[in-house]
């Protein structure tokens, strides 16, 4: 058996629907702020997180090797007067579909995300959807490569 170095995966959520997502909160707080909630609002509120799980998106994603991350990170920089600026969405768009291992809905159903799917998708996200997935991204390529200190002095 060949030896090889196992890389890090990670479930991310992606919320499609960001109106569906807006109601739930505004729904919630009116339920929170009640003094007896209404069994009826619960109900709705229970329905409406289903919806939400219904078209809410999980990716796996798995680290890449070194030099493919890297290629991407510097695809995606550009040096402007004594600075690195990176373009983040275009690091989350080339990175993505490299790393995806899976695309399912989290209420269990598999989606196939290739091609002019996931380009769509990639294309729709917002700042902090972005923000979260390259979060993600640089975790699984920027993996803690060795076991540190404190966890073997806790094992005696």
């Amino acid at each position: 058996m060949p030896i090889a170095v196992k890389p890090i995966t990670r479930d991310v959520e992606i919320v499609t629907d960001l109106q569906l997502m807006s109601d739930i909160i505004d729904l919630s707080n009116r339920v929170t702020a009640q003094d007896k909630p209404s069994q009826k609002d619960k109900e709705r509120l229970a329905g409406m997180v289903r919806d939400l799980d219904k078209s809410t998106l999980v990716l796996t994603l798995r680290g890449l090797p070194s030099s493919p991350w890297n290629a991407i990170v510097i695809d995606h920089t550009q040096v402007k007067g004594d600075r690195a600026v990176k373009d983040l969405q275009g690091m989350v768009a080339d990175a993505v579909p490299r790393m995806l291992v899976k695309a399912r809905y989290k209420d269990g159903e598999d989606i196939d995300l290739e091609g002019e799917n996931l380009a769509g998708l990639m294309g729709s996200l917002t700042d902090i959807q972005v923000a979260d997935l390259i979060q993600t991204i640089q975790t699984l390529n920027t993996p803690i490569d060795a076991l540190p200190k404190a966890v073997r002095d806790l094992i005696g």
